[in-house]
């Protein structure tokens, strides 16, 4: 009997990207395309027809040999109605019906959950929380997002938008998130917030480093960027880093103590900055956390964070079913 197909989607608000993914976990092919999120509400749809129609043939097959299809997304969302009620990084979508576009453009059956809560169970199945009850993912980017499995069950919430980790505020008097709230974790640790943090500590004149000529043309400044400035001994950009970390670390102990997860994950391409971003998340964590049973508790890389989301969106429909 043949394996059955699926199709992982994962949204973001930079690119999109589509995996045929079967009922083992393996990817059998991809495509990935910038998302066009700005441009309007039908630019980022039909990036998102494109990618997984060009996934598809890239798999040589074709939309009648796929079995349903799942997309993660920004949110909120409301995944029972399939809507993106409101997502920060995708700024035309306003109860934007997606699951009914996609499905009607394309064929199959088709389900959206949360981005980062569908990253976690890709990562629950087939990466750093395989075997775990209690696990805990944060990803990375332009934004930052959270999922979690608590008692081996994919945490959703009653609307489907547990773990928006992203807008957990460390500071009430922090700085305006788009959220409506102040001091958002988001602010300060996403790749956005760290070119935040940068332009803003760049007034300073008497700081040297080599991304001192973006003081006059801050809007120029991107976090691949900074992260370069690192990578090459910047200490500057190497400071930036280690702050959103702390930072992270700090907002870490809050989703701790309300989830009590073993180990939590860290994906996304600000993750790639590796231990300038996880030694002072680990920092701050061990030293603000429950002291008689924080040490129990890790921090990890995310094993397949380029894949994890693919994958937990493909999972997402094995679980559900296929409709008729």
């Amino acid at each position: 009997m043949a394996k059955k197909i699926y199709v992982g989607v994962d949204l973001g608000g930079t690119n999109v990207c589509a995996g045929l993914v079967d009922s083992e976990g393996t990817i059998l092919a991809r495509d990935e395309r910038p998302t066009l999120a700005r441009v309007s509400a039908e630019a980022p749809l039909n990036q998102i027809c494109d990618t997984i129609s060009q996934a598809v043939l890239n798999g040589g097959m074709t939309m009648a040999d796929i079995s349903g299809i799942g997309i993660g997304s920004p949110g909120p969302l409301d995944a029972k109605r399939g809507l993106i009620m409101r997502a920060g990084n995708l700024p035309h979508w306003y109860n934007f019906p997606l699951v009914a576009k996609v499905k009607e453009r394309l064929g199959p059956y088709t389900c959206v959950q949360n981005d980062a809560t569908v990253s976690a169970f890709g990562e629950w199945w087939m990466g750093a929380g395989k075997g775990l009850s209690d696990f805990f993912v944060l990803t990375l980017g332009t934004g930052i997002g959270g999922g979690a499995v608590s008692q081996g069950k994919l945490l959703t919430g009653f609307n489907d938008n547990a773990c928006e980790f992203g807008h957990t505020s460390i500071d009430m008097n922090g700085v305006q998130c788009w959220c409506g709230q102040r001091g958002c974790i988001e602010s300060y640790a996403s790749a956005n917030g760290i070119v935040r943090m940068a332009n803003e500590a760049l007034t300073n004149e008497h700081i040297e480093s080599s991304l001192a000529e973006f003081r006059t043309k801050p809007d120029e400044l991107s976090s691949k960027m900074i992260f370069d400035a690192a990578m090459a001994g910047d200490k500057f950009a190497e400071d930036m880093f280690r702050q959103a970390g702390y930072y992270l670390g700090c907002a870490l102990v809050n989703a701790l103590n309300i989830l009590n997860f073993e180990v939590c994950a860290i994906g996304g391409k600000m993750a790639r900055a590796g231990d300038l971003i996880f030694e002072p998340a680990r920092k701050a964590l061990y030293e603000r956390g429950f002291q008689s049973y924080v040490n129990q508790v890790k921090i990890v890389p995310a094993e397949i964070p380029d894949d994890a989301a693919i994958l937990g969106a493909a999972r997402l429909v094995i679980e559900q079913g296929e409709a008729s």
